[in-house]
């Protein structure tokens, strides 16, 4: 199953491009354009973090579902940042509201790192890992990034529902 959700993170990269400080980084190549998502959820939830004490988010048909992911699924050390929705599409606009977000993270050298109004949640290096984080999200603007390497970010804004 991962190798499907890598492929579609390949496909719709949001963000790409070297930083600079690796000289084994790529120079970078150019973003995909951006499109806006799904519609905003119903129910509510505490702010940021996991769904559960200690536990990961689990699915819920009335919360939107998104998917966040670094490397390829050739190469999962690649210079690729994405946060896509459940269709695949970009994530660059989303009205305010309860989602889950799907984080796969196959790579020893990045992380996932979400950070805006009420929700900072991330995964770490070196560790490798699949997981999810239930968030609420709030109106503002929002970076996903990798913290060792900062020219892979992406930005979201939220509005108001």
């Amino acid at each position: 199953m991962r190798a499907p959700a890598l492929a579609l993170a390949a496909l719709l990269v949001l963000a790409t491009a070297g930083c600079g400080d690796d000289a084994s980084e790529p120079a970078g190549a150019p973003a995909a354009a951006p499109s806006s998502a799904p519609s905003s959820a119903s129910s509510s939830a505490p702010s940021g973090g996991s769904s559960s004490e200690g536990g990961a988010a689990t699915a819920d048909a009335s919360v939107p579902v998104l998917r966040a992911s670094v490397g390829t699924p050739d190469d999962p050390e690649a210079y690729v940042i994405s946060l896509v929705d459940a269709d695949g599409q970009e994530v660059t606009e989303l009205p305010a509201g309860d989602y889950v977000v799907e984080v796969d993270d196959p790579a020893t050298s990045h992380n996932v790192h979400l950070e805006g109004p009420g929700v900072d949640e991330s995964t770490t290096v070196p560790e490798t890992t699949t997981t999810q984080w239930r968030v609420s999200l709030q109106p503002g603007d929002y970076v996903y990034r990798c913290d060792p390497h900062p020219s892979m970010v992406g930005e979201l804004t939220v509005t108001d529902v």
